[in-house]
């Protein structure tokens, strides 16, 4: 007889409701102060979790272990084909930043919840996961003057917040994870080890591999949300002139889809003064692709400019609607983004991570018009993750069980505002703390990063940001929705 244990119900229901409520209150959060996040669809989040964002945010070629704990990687569906436990995983961000000009500085702080996601094993051949997390985000409030003639001292103020949110269902496969099995036990190797024909033997060995871990994931994206943007004219005390108010909010809802591939070999043994010898710990060498498709999404627009008053009680008193548009629906065409990745695995303690990834900015069109302060950009990333011993159990054996993490990121940046490239960069570090019981199934890491980087520049008027990013993450690997046998 087969039960399901009501535990099993209880935690998924709990997990439910929390992922749910958290997600909704990660929505009223203002995710950044950056001026620059005024352009096109505001500041771009980290598609990855706090894992890889101790590791310079390097994702594409990461891949599980083969022993828990296990991760969900958001932005590469293909990693999610080798969970073998269900994975919850949640987390949020502070962030700490100084924006400066060449005369002035001033500080900014801000704290969010940044992503929800479960994850799941499909029997033996994959995985899958769901989740939500922002996509991008706006939050600036910038107050310029200048001087005219014939009026005075003119203020601008520009203002801004909202930004757009990403809830995501993908899966990941392994189509041909039955090729070396297959391989091993078929005739084919039987005459191909009788008769020595070693360098074959390697060659289909080596394919076969390849194509056993071979994994392609495909994500589907719901992008929705609202950006509001005011901008105020004032005009200096003068009977001649009203000041003129700018009100324009956008909204978006439509789906996207990315998608990725990974695969990884085996070096087991290398030659040495003309003899082969065996690697105490096995160097796995992984590949990693990833594609998020050029996509135009629906979007509705609504504008309205007035004029207004200052009484004197400071209050607005508006006079005259020069432009009302409402509801007014187009399209923003979403770029090209793709990149590439290499990982290198020593055993199961060392793994090291490169990407490279380019994005295609020319071809972005906000409401079918093109931005001329954008243009292609590209990004590169490593980072490392070591842990001494992840089956060394024990209070007395607790370090040995810490995974310890660096990484450095540099991007060059879309925006090129007075001739120059808006760029960022940043180094970080990390810890993976591993809490719970501590048994195979049921395994529980707090993992806590920091980034320190700088975006933009002093030069020509610019703004200079300087940051400190704490990222704090909590992954749960558990059996989850599992049948029992009575014994």
């Amino acid at each position: 007889m087969k039960i399901i244990k009501h535990t099993s119900f209880l935690k998924s229901t709990f997990l439910t409701i929390a992922f749910i409520s958290i997600s909704a209150f990660s929505f009223a959060q203002i995710l950044t102060s950056s001026p620059y996040s005024r352009y096109g669809l505001g500041e771009f989040n980290n598609q990855t979790f706090a894992t890889p964002a101790a590791m310079g945010g390097s994702f594409i070629a990461y891949h599980q272990d083969s022993i828990a704990p296990f991760f969900i990687n958001a932005a590469n569906p293909a990693g999610l084909a080798s969970i073998r436990l269900s994975v919850f995983e949640l987390g949020g961000q502070s962030q700490f930043t100084k924006i400066s000009s060449e005369t002035t500085s001033i500080k900014k702080k801000n704290t969010n919840f940044s992503y929800g996601s479960v994850g799941f094993p499909l029997k033996r051949f994959g995985g899958a996961a769901f989740g939500i997390m922002p996509y991008s985000t706006v939050g600036y409030k910038i107050t310029a003057t200048e001087q005219e003639a014939s009026i005075g001292t003119m203020t601008y103020i520009f203002n801004g917040d909202g930004g757009i949110n990403k809830a995501f269902i993908g899966a990941g496969v392994k189509p041909f994870r039955k090729q070396s099995s297959r391989f091993y036990s078929s005739n084919l190797a039987d005459t191909l080890i009788k008769y020595q024909k070693t360098n074959t033997y390697k060659r289909k060995k080596f394919t076969k591999q390849l194509l056993s871990e071979l994994s392609v994931g495909v994500t589907a994206n719901y992008l929705f949300g609202t950006i509001n943007q005011v901008t105020d004219v004032i005009y200096p005390g003068s009977i001649s002139y009203f000041n003129v108010k700018r009100q324009r909010s956008m909204q978006v809802s439509d789906f996207t889809f990315n998608a990725g591939v990974q695969t990884h070999f085996t070096i087991d043994s290398i030659k040495s003064h003309g003899h082969r010898r065996i690697l105490k710990q096995k160097i796995n060498v992984g590949l990693g692709f990833f594609i998020n498709t050029p996509t135009s999404i629906n979007a509705k627009q609504n504008n309205i400019v007035y004029n207004y008053a200052i009484d004197g009680y400071g209050l607005e008193k508006p006079k005259d609607t020069l432009i009302n548009s409402q509801n007014n629906q187009g399209t923003i065409r979403l770029p090209l983004e793709m990149g590439l990745g290499l990982s290198i695995k020593k055993g199961e303690k060392l793994t090291v991570l490169l990407d490279a990834a380019t994005t295609n900015w020319n071809t972005f069109k906000y409401f079918d018009a093109p931005t001329a302060e954008f243009k292609n950009s590209y990004r590169l990333s490593a980072g490392l993750n070591y842990v001494p011993n992840k089956l060394a159990y024990g209070s007395s054996n607790y370090i040995k069980r810490v995974q310890y993490r660096l990484g450095a990121s540099y991007s060059s940046g879309y925006l090129d505002l007075k001739n120059k490239t808006i760029s960022n960069y940043f180094v970080s570090a990390g810890l993976g703390l591993p809490v719970g019981l501590g048994r195979f199934d049921d395994i529980a890491v707090v993992n806590i990063s920091a980034q320190f980087g700088k975006t933009g520049t002093l030069t020509n008027n610019l703004l200079e940001e300087n940051y400190v990013r704490l990222v704090l993450g909590f992954t749960f690997n558990k059996r989850w929705f599992i049948k029992y046998k009575f014994d």
